[in-house]
């Protein structure tokens, strides 16, 4: 009985949730989260057990920098190492038009940068999912101006990890990289700032890891309106057994 309560609140606490966020969700996303819940639902009727891995925006946005900070300390510290403070000094003292320029150049990638930081979650998700980039879909937050990436096929958990750091990786750690191998500082500005625009993925990345996972049949949910995502683990026969015995005398 205490299990399946437990199971009932988890459920619930993920309903409200996505109703506290405090923005109306369009009619596509209402959609991706009936099919979402639907899906949900099957995979407890088939025994198993559901945890939420859910996170609040203030605590992606306070606590995801704070996970990235090594990384961008990493870069730039190996750049420091190689090349001294000189290239620095020498950046900001001949900083003119051409440099101001391609400086904030530089910068303004994060902005085209977004939509592909999700284009790049989806082609990586899509090997792992039941039907392929059919069951990747993209959307748009107008109120945040932000877009968006979610699976609505289980993934395994090595699958959603990799497809989660992917971003990161390509856009964040590789002109990072390059940066420090070319003596280019533009290159390390675009590293450092989509590591920065990564920094959620890092935490939901953490959060899973984190997350000791009691079965190897554990399969792992996007979450289609919240930041993070919902972990489904098989119950054992004799236990779900019980669990539909309970509910049925209830």
């Amino acid at each position: 009985m205490k299990s399946v309560k437990a199971t009932e609140d988890i459920k619930n606490s993920s309903e409200s949730v996505s109703a506290d966020k405090g923005r109306k969700l369009t009619a596509a996303e209402q959609k991706r989260l009936d099919a979402f819940n639907a899906t949900a639902d099957e995979m407890m009727k088939d025994g198993y057990a559901r945890k939420d891995l859910t996170l609040s925006v203030k605590k992606a946005n306070i606590v995801g920098p704070l996970l990235v900070l090594p990384f961008e300390v990493l870069f730039i510290g190996l750049f420091l190492l190689v090349y001294g403070i000189t290239p620095l000094k020498d950046f900001i003292n001949t900083m003119d038009a051409r440099r101001y320029m391609w400086f904030m150049l530089s910068a303004l990638t994060f902005i085209p940068c977004m939509p592909l930081h999700e284009l790049i979650h989806g082609i990586s998700w899509a090997p792992g999912a039941k039907n392929k980039m059919k069951d990747i879909e993209f959307g748009f937050i107008k109120e945040l101006l932000t877009p968006y990436c979610c699976c609505r096929s289980p993934l395994s958990k090595g699958r959603y990890i990799f497809g989660s750091m992917m971003p990161m990786t390509v856009l964040g750690a590789v002109p990072c990289i390059f940066g420090v191998i070319f003596k280019n500082p533009y290159l390390m500005i675009i590293g450092c700032l989509q590591l920065l625009g990564g920094a959620g993925d890092i935490l939901i990345t953490y959060t899973l890891l984190r997350y000791k996972t009691k079965d190897k049949n554990t399969v792992l949910l996007d979450h289609p309106t919240d930041c993070g995502l919902v972990v489904f683990e098989k119950v054992p026969k004799a236990l779900h057994v019980s669990k539909k015995a309970n509910n049925t005398a209830r």
